[in-house]
């Protein structure tokens, strides 16, 4: 079985805006912050699983220096201030038929690019801390 990949037919969503200008290599990255299950051993070897409630997530995503999303990027999250403001994320990977993908609609951006310029271009990375994160692969 042969299948094909095009970095193209990922899409990154913030507040239904779809944005553009990604960097080089690994553009979006998104995983849970905790394990879902840890253990706790008893003096005796006694094993117990814990699972954990925390559904909190982090998706960061990795911009040229000169994408025009950079700008609405911090309008985001600048606006997110404002009482009971979320920020909604959504990663979408369409190179499949089934649903791959990492999402939440309770976000904050807790993490904007350092400034830096040089020789060659430079990138942006912004970083999202997703308080009802989910991933799906469903192919």
């Amino acid at each position: 079985m042969v299948d094909t990949y095009d970095p193209r037919n990922v899409a990154v969503i913030v507040n239904g805006t779809e944005i553009v200008g990604f960097a080089e290599g690994t553009f979006v990255e998104g995983e849970k912050v905790e394990d879902r299950y840890s253990t706790h051993v008893g003096a005796k070897g006694e094993v117990t699983f814990l699972r954990s409630a925390d559904d909190t997530g982090t998706i960061t995503i990795t911009l040229k220096a000169n994408s025009p999303s950079n700008g609405y990027l911090m309008e985001v999250y600048k606006e997110q201030d404002e009482p009971d403001s979320f920020v909604s994320v959504s990663v979408q990977d369409r190179n499949f038929d089934g649903d791959v993908s990492a999402a939440g609609s309770q976000a904050k951006v807790v993490k904007v690019p350092n400034f830096s310029r040089g020789a060659e271009m430079e990138e942006a990375e912004w970083q999202f801390l997703v308080a009802d994160y989910e991933m799906a692969f469903n192919v």
